[in-house]
């Protein structure tokens, strides 16, 4: 294997490839870094009908990478697990397993501080949530955190409150929303899973002559920038996707210098509440 070559393995189920943000951000600081430490990045092939003959581990031998990284992909694929498994040094977002090590956005205490914000601060009682992909490690973790942030502070968490979504996905946010809106008693604050898909639900909401915040509240996760341009500024969680992809880098050159292998651990990088002017005091 060539000491100098990096291989990056990437796949997005709705196929947003690098438009998606947040991992185009990663990505973005990922490269950076490892150009600057004398590192060649490139892409291995993730279509179904290649890996069929050439495996990841196949790719990564026959191209010489010293290391891959692996922003997103179905990580419980055989051919994925294959590369965790193997003497090849690994880095992940967001996904704890041995034979890797996981560069992980701090979701606990992300949903931690928009439970705070909205239920203690703002004093919202009635909050909706809509979580993102079922298979995600990150939904799970969300969803979950989300749950006991609110038991723990005394929000009841209702059922009908809770919707399953898809990350990005504008039209499945649009009809859950709309959901949650057709209730008899609807809520009067919803988490979106994400900013993107969040404009699903704020043209719902814009559609039925809502005024934000005075009828309704919400709140979205990501802080991608296209939400600063909008009005009144959406209150999100910030990930620190510079952070994450300097911190992948700089781990996977090390077990490339050092010649390990991923221990499993996982490294967590903080998140930041943005709270913008789309959640309203109740009394």
């Amino acid at each position: 294997m060539k000491d100098n070559r990096i291989g990056i393995l990437y796949a997005d189920q709705l196929e947003s490839g690098l438009t998606h943000e947040f991992f185009a951000k990663v990505l973005d600081s990922f490269k950076s870094f490892c150009e600057q430490e004398g590192f060649i990045i490139s892409f291995l092939n993730a279509q179904p009908k290649y890996i069929m003959t050439h495996t990841f581990v196949d790719q990564v031998k026959e191209d010489e990478y010293a290391g891959v990284f692996i922003p997103n992909i179905l990580f419980d694929m055989p051919e994925v697990v294959a590369l965790f498994k193997s003497d090849i040094p690994v880095v992940n977002i967001d996904y704890k397993t041995e034979g890797a090590i996981s560069i992980s956005s701090d979701n606990v205490n992300g949903i931690n501080d928009l439970i705070n914000y909205v239920c203690i601060e703002k004093k919202h009682t009635r909050v909706a949530y809509i979580s993102g992909d079922p298979d995600s490690e990150v939904s799970k973790i969300r969803l979950r955190a989300f749950k006991e942030a609110c038991e723990k502070n005394g929000v009841s968490v209702v059922p009908e409150y809770i919707r399953q979504s898809r990350f990005r996905d504008i039209r499945d946010v649009t009809r859950k929303t709309e959901e949650l809106l057709n209730l008899p008693y609807p809520p009067t604050c919803i988490l979106f899973p994400d900013d993107y898909a969040a404009i699903g639900g704020i043209n719902v909401i814009h559609n039925r002559g809502l005024e934000v915040p005075k009828d309704i509240s919400y709140c979205g996760y990501d802080g991608i920038s296209m939400v600063g341009l909008w009005d009144p500024q959406l209150a999100t969680v910030v990930q620190d996707t510079e952070t994450m992809g300097v911190t992948a880098a700089r781990e996977l050159i090390r077990m490339i210098r050092d010649h390990e292998i991923g221990d499993g651990s996982e490294i967590v990088i903080p998140t930041k509440l943005q709270i913008g002017h789309t959640v309203a005091q109740m009394a």
